[in-house]
């Protein structure tokens, strides 16, 4: 336990002294390392993950699993967190569950719609998807937003995006 402290502490002051904005990788990583942490036998349950889009892919977009989360971190609030470091110029919040759809919402779509472009867009909707439908019961997330160029808003499930199973 002290070694995850220690490397927390030391992750925290890297970050604080960086004085350019850190990129998509570190905010991911820093993140992930404050709602992931394993039971004192470092023993991580991996049925969750949190999941990444990736583009470059040769089959274009395919979702990937990026870390495992320990089941006692996976609620609504951290993921949402999670997904708001992750891109910041999007902020997407909780709205309410129903059933096994919980529904969010960008108050502030512009980026999303806009200045993302069609691949961007779609990658941040599957992110958002893929990452709240890892909670227990969950397998549509409705996102609502003013609709723009390169997104819509709606009902989404896994079934929507591509994924690779590695």
């Amino acid at each position: 336990m002290k070694k995850i402290t220690w490397t927390m502490i030391l992750v925290t002051f890297i970050a604080a002294c960086n004085s350019k904005q850190p990129d998509k990788q570190a905010v991911l990583i820093d993140s992930l390392t404050k709602i992931t942490q394993a039971d004192s036998a470092n023993k991580i349950i991996d049925a969750h993950y949190f999941w990444e889009a990736d583009q470059d892919s040769p089959k274009g977009l395919v979702m990937k699993k990026s870390r495992p989360i320990s089941p006692d971190s996976l609620t609504t609030g951290s993921l949402v967190q999670v997904l708001n470091n992750l891109h910041p110029n999007v902020e997407l919040s909780y709205v309410k569950t129903s059933g096994d759809t919980i529904f969010v919402k960008i108050n502030k779509s512009t980026y999303l719609t806009q200045r993302m472009g069609s691949s961007g867009a779609e990658a941040y909707l599957a992110d958002a998807t893929y990452n709240l439908t890892e909670l227990a019961g969950i397998n549509f997330v409705d996102i609502n937003f003013k609709m723009g160029d390169h997104a819509e808003p709606g009902t989404y499930s896994r079934t929507d995006f591509v994924w690779d199973k590695k």
